[in-house]
């Protein structure tokens, strides 16, 4: 299995860090790759998402991707930021969701925009 691992920036360079030292405690054999996303790409390269980051992804199993985003980056171009990494990732490989743990505590469930049938148990 071959795994993009792009750390983005910031914060995100810490966590993926860490996740990288948890795949390598698995008893797996996988195939690692990284590169630049975000604004270290941005610095680096001129682009948030260098074509040679996108085809790495388009290449790879898996994609292990990090924060990225910065207060100093604001002023750019929008297709700068880079927050448009991730964006640009996704629709090229037409991806749609993020998933993350939620929980629902039953106090909430009510409070809920969704329907109290979907966000129960959660």
């Amino acid at each position: 299995m071959k795994i993009a691992i792009l750390p983005g920036d910031g914060i995100g360079t810490e966590i993926v860090a860490e996740a990288v030292k948890v795949l390598g405690a698995l008893d797996l054999t996988f195939e690692t790759e990284t590169a630049l996303v975000g604004g270290a790409a941005y610095e680096a390269h001129g682009h948030p998402l260098p074509e040679a980051t996108l085809k790495l992804a388009q290449a790879s199993d898996a994609v292990l991707f990090g924060a990225v985003g910065d207060w100093k980056y604001d002023k750019l171009d929008r297709p700068l930021r880079p927050e448009q990494a991730i964006l640009g990732l996704r629709k090229s490989m037409g991806l749609f969701a993020n998933f993350r743990p939620a929980i629902c505590y039953p106090q909430l469930v009510d409070a809920s925009s969704l329907k109290r049938e979907l966000v129960s148990g959660l």
